[in-house]
This record gives C-alpha cells, structure tokens and sequence, in this order.
C-alpha cells in the first residue's frame, strides 16, 4: 500500500492532503507550534493528537549515561473522540532515538529517522520487522513537502495512525511556521544515527514496486541515484 501526505499550505496554516486506494483525509498541524493538537478526518472519521507534557525528568539532558530514558514530544491519541493510542520521542543513548507509536491495544511499532541525499527516511518496525517506509523529499515548492508511506501487507492494519503519524512528524521535524519565504528550494542532508542499519535500502523495491506516487506522473528515483 502506499499513502501519500501533500503538504497544501504552509506558513500561517500547516494542512495536508493524504490519500491512498482506500480514499483521502485531510491532515492539520498546529499554526504557530508543534505542540498544538494534529487531526486527520474524512467525512466519517477524526483522529486527533493531543500534546502532553512529560514529568520534569524526562527533560534532564544526558541522562542515557545512567542507563535512563527521556520520553518527550508525547501526544496522545483519539479516533472519534475514543482513545487511540500514543506517540512518544525516545532519547536513550548517545545518537540513539527512535519514535514510538502505541495503539490502544497495546501493539509498538517504533520509527527510526535518517536523511541521506534528497530524501529523509523513515524506517517504521514491528518488534525486529521492517513493516513501513516513509520517504520525505528535502525538496520543496513555497517550504510544502510531500512524503510518502510504503506499507508492507503486514502493516494495513496501522495504516490510519501512521497516516497520522506522518503529520505528527512532519509537525515536528520539517514545518516551518510563519516564514517569508517562497519559490523552490533543493536540498540534500546527511544525517547520524547508531540506528542507520535500521534503514534498508532494497526494502521498498521488494514491498512497493510500484514507485510512482499516487497523484503524480514522475517516478521516485531508484534510492542508490539520491543518496
């Protein structure tokens, strides 16, 4: 399966189009900070994130030396106002982070982020299990990005909170609030991160063949030509 997430203003609004072969929603990130609430709706469904603020330790820096964890940027989740589930950002080590995503359920996917090239991946697993792909381009038009999730078979079921996932974090990691800027901007990062293994370059070719993003007629470039 693959879902598409079309950033369609940026600046004073931060709204998203999200669609796949199931249908569209439209997304909407906070206007002047990440911690305000991130929704997702179509005509018979709402998810929402709603920020919430993690006990004091959890912001003391370096606390990884003494083998603990920081757990912050946590929003908690509805569906139709029912809870949902959570996300979370782990910091545990040096380099070593990583996104959680807990379902009402009680399932853990976590979410390791890597930019190399053109394009900032995020590699999305289920216990030792690669079971998704988000891949951002770093390239823009007016500062409004398009990202782009791969799912395997095995993750259909989290394709909703990972569709809102993606506006969380793109809320987050690439929104540039209340700027003047506009026209295209090309842009290539690297990035560090002692979970780099995590990304698999073969992973998309063997899940989504089909490359071509859904609303578009241009193919993605084959991952070994943008890195």
């Amino acid at each position: 399966m693959i879902i598409t997430i079309s950033q369609t203003a940026s600046n004073v609004k931060q709204s998203y189009e999200v669609e796949s072969e199931h249908g569209r929603y439209h997304g909407e990130a906070g206007s002047v900070s990440r911690l305000q609430s991130v929704t997702l709706s179509d005509k018979d469904t709402t998810l929402k994130g709603v920020y919430s603020l993690s006990s004091w330790v959890h912001y003391i820096p370096l606390r990884y030396l003494f083998g603990k964890e920081n757990r912050t940027r946590v929003f908690h989740l509805y569906k139709n106002d029912r809870p949902y589930g959570r996300f979370a950002y782990s910091k545990h080590g040096l380099f070593k982070s990583c996104y959680e995503i807990t379902t009402e359920s009680g399932d853990v996917v976590r979410c390791y982020g890597l930019s190399r090239g053109a394009y900032h991946y995020v590699s999305v697993y289920s216990g030792d299990t690669q079971i998704a792909l988000m891949e951002t381009c770093l390239s823009t038009e007016d500062v409004r990005y398009i990202h782009t999730l791969y799912l395997s078979e095995e993750a259909a079921s989290f394709a909703e909170i990972l569709s809102l996932f993606a506006v969380y974090y793109a809320s987050y990691t690439f929104a540039k609030r209340l700027h003047m800027s506009s026209g295209s901007e090309s842009v290539r990062a690297w990035s560090f991160s002692r979970y780099a293994d995590k990304y698999d370059p073969q992973w998309r070719a063997k899940h989504c063949p089909d490359k071509c993003r859904l609303g578009e007629t241009r193919l993605f470039r084959d991952t070994e030509e943008d890195a």
